[in-house]
């Protein structure tokens, strides 16, 4: 059992002189009245959830009232929260309908978020208030992006970030605060330690149960406080939050409070006893704050019941409206407009790239950077963040794609970031979220796993959460590919991004792509991934037979190619190949050689993997009725797996041979040379599958 009486926050001042300091009468009433709209709140939801009318979970935050009423009475309207899978309290206090919140987690139309986040995604922008993050910690990271997005901005506009005392052991707590005291942004870190992550007991889980002495180790100023004591919340808040204004960057406030329910619904606090819970119900602040009040003449017993009533009353008339509204239209389940800023639309195949003069063939990093540095100047919002992309007399990025950029553009706009590939992804999300397209860069693809949360669960699914309210615009490049590095800086993670709904996949291969296809990624309003081959960044590339330039003809002047456009690079008749990378080169090469034996290879570059030009694969596949996919990608679960199967069952009984795919072996990319080659598909097995699908 937690000792209570080993605390010793900060406590009500009973003087009313120091009151008087700090909230005024009409402002404690306000404070009263936030506090008990949220209990009844979240009484008669538990008591509606019981009686079978609201589907889902419910986590319900009944004696943590304090925490948010005391740090939201300190914001602005202009100012930014985010939540957790707990948000009822957070939005209420920051200033949300309840109707509005009632008829969201009842599953009605009528709902803040049009019934797409329900109770643990609760948010509103237009309040401030990012849909809430059900992933434990996942708002620690998002928290500095948004400050950024507003810094960059010019506004003094500050984000207060609330989380459980069980996100402290997440690597998020430690990324999102460092970066955001790295960065010196106005976000004011809440921590709402009720002393159990679930059933367990915080204690158990670290050496030091002390959240707030973790501060001093990003060299930041924190606070542990009586979360039980909206005034105390009140006054550490004030702090926080007009340090932040001032420029003086984050706060780390913990503070000491007590869920008087169970984590959820099917939660019975067995794990708890009778006596620490009684312990604590002694300092609710839903009881003891009007109470005070009258015994303190801070306020007459009528002006308190008269605030008591109101909050009854506006929970009264949020449920009769959440039982009355309409539910959604299941015909707009699927809406694509809710999943993307700009939803896909059909377009053009694209036909073989065009030539053009000796000094405009350029390199794809070369375009990339041109392509960059473009958009850079036509949207003065762009930020570029990354490591080791910007310091003075570095790499200008892990393949120079970079340089020069910094010195252009400022290091405010090309920002360096620690590694930490969670904060920089949350960073880009944030910023993207405010109206600040952000472009992140991780290096090498094989580090996006260490911030798949972000990608998968926040870049992809914030608009939809937010019924279309939000748009994420970040622009991730991830460098793939065999390259004799070894296991885990080689992989072509593509074809699971392709899997995740609310998300673009770009595959560059060729220098004109390059070019248009990231300035369209740039100007996308949704999170676009754009994987690039580290072994086609260079002019040339070399095989047995000689040499083949890889450079191509790019217009000097400015150019966008539609989004989800793919491109035949080699035009034929007998058989279709579709191909991205080396893999692609490869393939080319073989379609060359089998030209002389009367061989006519079609060669096709999908380009973008999501949205995927189904329209321009199924014309080509019609056509000449044989299809080869090759991609260095593994075989099984691989992109071509996903386009094989379409296209089996659109020309199932048309087909001249079955589809075939080559791919790399399904084992992690060996170092040595001869070993990595042995794994990845080969000119001669793309000739040799060519030879197969035209003898059938």
């Amino acid at each position: 059992m937690t000792d209570i009486s080993s605390i010793d926050p900060a406590t009500v001042p009973d003087d009313k002189t120091e009151l008087g300091s700090t909230v005024s009468r009409q402002q404690a009433l306000a404070l009263l009245e936030q506090l008990v709209l949220i209990r009844e709140f979240e009484q008669t939801a538990y008591l509606r959830y019981l009686q079978g009318e609201i589907p889902g979970t419910l986590h319900q935050y009944q004696g943590q009232e304090a925490v948010a009423v005391g740090v939201c009475s300190t914001l602005r309207a202009d100012d930014w929260i985010t939540s957790t899978h707990r948000p009822h309290g957070h939005a209420l206090a920051k200033g949300m309908d309840p109707k509005l919140a009632m008829a969201e987690i009842y599953g009605k139309a009528s709902g803040c978020l049009g019934a797409r986040g329900g109770s643990m995604h609760l948010g509103d922008p237009q309040i401030g208030m990012l849909p809430s993050i059900a992933i434990v910690g996942g708002g620690i990271t998002l928290a500095p992006g948004l400050a950024l997005g507003l810094v960059r901005q010019g506004t003094d506009s500050v984000v207060a970030c609330f989380f459980g005392d069980g996100a402290v052991n997440e690597g998020a707590f430690h990324e999102g605060v460092n970066i955001a005291a790295a960065m010196n942004l106005p976000v004011v870190f809440v921590c709402e330690n009720n002393l159990y992550s679930a059933s367990t007991p915080f204690a158990e889980t670290t050496r030091n149960a002390d959240v707030s002495s973790r501060g001093a180790a990003y060299g930041i100023p924190s606070e542990r406080i009586d979360g039980m004591d909206v005034l105390a919340v009140r006054g550490a808040a004030t702090r926080a939050v007009e340090r932040a204004r001032r420029g003086e960057g984050p706060t780390l406030i913990e503070c000491l409070t007590y869920r008087f329910v169970g984590h959820s619904r099917s939660d019975a606090r067995g794990y708890r006893q009778k006596d620490e819970e009684a312990q604590w119900r002694a300092r609710d602040p839903v009881k003891r704050f009007p109470d005070w009040l009258v015994a303190h003449e801070i306020a007459s017993a009528a002006e308190v019941e008269d605030s008591i009533a109101r909050a009854k009353a506006a929970v009264a008339e949020a449920l009769s409206f959440a039982q009355q509204a309409p539910l959604p239209d299941s015909a707009t389940a699927a809406d694509l407009a809710v999943v993307y800023g700009a939803p896909p639309q059909p377009v053009e195949t694209a036909g073989p790239l065009a030539d053009g003069p000796e000094e405009r063939l350029l390199s794809i990093a070369e375009a990339l950077r041109e392509a960059i540095a473009e958009e850079m100047t036509a949207n003065e919002r762009l930020l570029l963040l990354g490591e080791d992309i910007g310091v003075p007399g570095g790499w200008g990025g892990a393949f120079g794609v970079y340089g020069g950029l910094a010195e252009h553009f400022g290091r405010e706009r090309v920002i360096d970031t620690p590694i930490s590939e969670k904060a920089l992804l949350g960073a880009a999300i944030g910023a993207a979220v405010t109206g600040c397209p952000a472009l992140p860069d991780l290096q090498y693809a094989d580090f996006v796993f260490e911030a798949m949360d972000e990608v998968a669960n926040e870049a992809a699914k914030l608009r939809a959460m937010s019924n279309g309210a939000l748009t994420v615009p970040i622009v991730l490049r991830c460098p793939v590919g065999a390259s004799q590095r070894g296991a885990q800086h080689s992989q072509n993670p593509e074809s699971i991004f392709m899997h995740i709904p609310g998300l673009k996949v770009l595959c560059i291969s060729d220098p004109y792509t390059a070019k248009g296809a990231m300035r369209a990624a740039l100007q996308d309003p949704d999170p676009v991934l754009v994987f690039e081959h580290k072994l086609l960044y260079g002019a040339k590339r070399r095989k047995e037979s000689g040499s083949i330039d890889t450079r191509a003809f790019v217009p000097e002047t400015e150019y966008v190619l539609p989004v989800g456009q793919a491109r035949v690079r080699r035009r034929g008749d007998d058989l279709s190949i579709l191909a991205t990378f080396t893999q692609l080169y490869a393939s080319l090469d073989v379609a060359d050689e089998l030209a002389g034996d009367g061989v006519s290879c079609e060669v096709i570059d999908p380009i973008w993997l999501a949205p995927f030009d189904w329209e321009g694969i199924m014309a080509s596949v019609g056509r000449t009725r044989r299809l080869i996919i090759v991609h260095e990608a593994p075989l099984t679960g691989g992109w071509g797996a996903e386009v094989a199967a379409r296209v089996s069952a659109e020309f199932h009984g048309h087909l001249l041979a079955p589809v075939v795919r080559l791919a790399s072996k399904d084992v992690p990319m060996p170092f040595a040379p001869t070993l990595e080659a042995a794994v990845l598909p080969s000119r001669e097995e793309i000739r040799a599958a060519v030879q197969t699908v035209l003898a059938n």
